[in-house]
């Protein structure tokens, strides 16, 4: 293959000579932030918003640097499909001008990595070669309080006074598994987390690339340390595009903009001056040393701490991904400190454009490894400064909440010129014509029933995935360890038996090839939980309420069913197809609450091989994850099949 086929466009106007030669510099941010992306396009300089202090121990100043774009990668035509190379290099990366650069493992020296733009019904393969040097550019700390929570909030501000190394991280030596998220690709092409690469060598993935057009993203899998490979930088953005997105003359090119949010935190020197040293730091709560899931106090948006962007009063599309190891976002639009009703307009979901566009009501809620398809008009808001904003429910939108690691609200800013507003774009009323909405009518009549139920730690202190089956409970005394009874709104009682829990017990969930299967997930935990399944996309058909004061945590079992409380309400953005839900409430979390959630989905296996299913929250992935067969539907049925 050759590695100069490929070319950035929009906004750097590098070529791709100019990526390989600055990728192992600061150089590539450098070069990209210099030119601030707003005046390369011509428009008129805006006449509010400007930089802002952050809360002092923060030591930043926000909205100070402009947003950057990643470059673009496009593959080369070899005739019947489409070729590309793209090196995992280690890179010295501006992450703000008030602090040193950050050294981090990238896909080709730019973080995010570059987004991959690619034609739907083109088949592509990627040669993924490892250049990685040295060992994981993170620095991994834990704190905490024996008595509950640490009662200084401090302890998550940067540096890592007060902490303890989490041994065995500093040596993490370069091998990685790169996985195309969401992309519809058997077994052997998805990154298997344990068919590792290390420096020179090169996985080799061919991807189908036959579905919707839509927003995917790549990142490391490798098992057991993704929580801190994806943090040091291994994470991009891959588009397909096809004739009916094309016919919808969305807003394109400087208007179509990437938002990759993440949170990360750094190191301080001796001065107490920010560091160029990524810090790893979770809370362990107690003295059974709970994992509290992580949260950084800094947000970044394509690489850049606090950015703003200066954008003409006309409409822009932002593919929102949320690339963060565990932060659940809750986005909000502020203009003049207020939210502003219905400003986001959600027209596409994980897997692609959704039939109509529906208006955000309140915030816009995404999991790790969920994205959404956004438009926004800024035309009424000429010469004024918009800030997209983090929020938590009982807290005031753009409000800080240190107890609960809200400690910057602020995402970005948007400044928008004082112009004329520009263009003729019209909202469309239909966005996909060919996205069909499914109903439990809409399923094959023999479709296969599975239950996966959430835990909270236990003996283990640490959350658990439960696979579940169905059995009969004469005889079964409750409560008893590992079997739950449900029941559901029409007043039926299942009872159900755990099968597995932890990565290594046998007997993997097995599909057949082009079948579509009933999932059921079930929250007993405190934290909300986005679940993934590779080789499968899903619709998500209910979100109900359930109260789940029956389940004994000591036995880890129902005393009494879990039992239907009332149906729940799908947001906009999880109503198209999907490969991450959100299970659990988005909400404030209360360590005592009565209430669960169930999360009915219909998931469809059009490609075969082993894959897994887990929940992307990283620092959760090792504990939350079992492996998912699909296989053709014949060798299921041969004779020589076992169970």
């Amino acid at each position: 293959m050759d590695p100069t086929a490929s070319e950035t466009s929009e906004p750097s106007g590098l070529n791709r000579r100019a990526v390989l030669r600055y990728g192992t510099m600061a150089g590539l941010g450098a070069l990209v932030t210099a030119a601030p992306f707003f005046k390369s396009h011509g428009a008129a300089a805006a006449t509010a918003g400007g930089p802002e202090p952050s809360a002092p121990e923060l030591k930043l100043t926000k909205f100070q640097d402009p947003l950057r774009i990643p470059p673009v990668l496009r593959p080369r035509d070899r005739g019947d499909h489409d070729e590309l190379t793209v090196r995992l290099r280690t890179a010295d990366v501006t992450v703000h001008s008030e602090m040193p650069p950050v050294t981090m493992w990238t896909y080709e020296g730019v973080f995010p990595g570059p987004t991959i733009k690619t034609v739907s019904g083109r088949p592509l393969r990627v040669v993924w070669e490892n250049q990685l040097t040295g060992n994981i550019p993170v620095k991994a700390v834990d704190f905490g309080s024996a008595t509950g929570r640490s009662p200084d909030p401090l302890t998550n501000y940067p540096g890592t006074q007060g902490t303890q190394e989490v041994a065995g991280v500093a040596d993490l030596p370069p091998w990685a598994a790169v996985h195309l998220h969401g992309m519809l690709t058997g077994g052997g092409n998805d990154g298997w987390m344990e068919n590792l690469i290390g420096p020179g060598d090169v996985q080799l993935s061919a991807y189908p690339n036959d579905q919707a057009a839509t927003t995917l993203w790549y990142h490391d899998h490798t098992h057991h340390v993704s929580r801190f490979s994806v943090y040091a930088g291994l994470a991009g953005l891959f588009l397909s595009r096809n004739e009916e997105e094309e016919a919808l003359d969305l807003p394109d090119g400087a208007r179509d903009v990437p938002l990759v949010l993440c949170d990360r935190n750094f190191d301080v020197d001796e001065s107490g001056a920010l560091a160029g040293r990524l810090v790893h730091k979770v809370e362990m709560i107690g003295p059974q040393r709970l994992l509290r899931v992580h949260a950084a106090p800094y947000t970044l948006v394509n690489g850049v701490v606090w950015p703003y962007l200066e954008v003409a009063p006309r409409w822009y599309r932002f593919r929102i991904v949320n690339a963060s190891n565990s932060r659940l976002y809750r986005l909000m639009l502020l203009a003049d400190g207020k939210p502003v009703p219905g400003a986001l307009k959600v027209i596409g979901t994980d897997q692609g454009l959704i039939d109509r566009p529906l208006a955000v009501d309140g915030s816009l809620n995404l999991s790790a490894g969920e994205r959404a398809d956004v438009l926004v008009d800024f035309s009424a808001f000429r010469g004024q400064a918009l800030k997209l904003v983090n929020t938590l429910d009982g807290v005031a939108p753009g409000a800080s909440d240190k107890r609960n690691d809200l400690l910057e609200p602020d995402v970005m800013q948007f400044r928008v010129a004082d112009q004329r507003p520009s263009g003729r774009f019209v909202l469309p009323e239909v966005v996909s014509p060919t996205f069909k909405r499914l109903t439990h009518d809409d399923l094959p009549h023999d479709h296969a029933h599975r239950w996966v139920v959430t835990v909270g730690p236990g003996s283990t202190n640490l959350p658990e995935l439960w696979e579940m089956e169905e059995v009969d409970p004469a005889g079964i005394t409750f409560p008893s360890p590992g079997v739950i009874q449900v029941q559901d709104a029409e007043g039926t009682v299942r009872t159900l038996r755990r099968t597995a829990m932890t990565y290594d017990d046998g007997k993997a969930f097995t599909a057949a090839h082009e079948s579509t299967e009933v999932w059921k997930y079930l929250n007993l935990a405190v934290a909300p939980h986005p679940m993934h399944i590779h080789l499968a996309h899903f619709q998500v058909l209910s979100r109900d309420t359930y109260d789940i004061t029956g389940f004994d945590r000591v036995t880890r079992g129902s005393a009494k069913p879990i039992a239907f409380k009332a149906a729940g309400v799908l947001e906009a953005h999880e109503l198209g197809e999907k490969d991450v839900i959100r299970l659990g409430s988005a909400g404030q979390l209360t360590p005592n609450s009565t209430v669960g959630e169930l999360i009915t989905v219909a998931v469809r296996f059009p490609v075969v091989g082993r894959g897994v299913h887990h929940c992307h929250m990283l620092e959760h992935e090792t504990h939350m994850m079992r492996p998912l067969v699909v296989s053709p539907a014949a060798h299921l049925h041969s004779g020589g099949h076992h169970h």
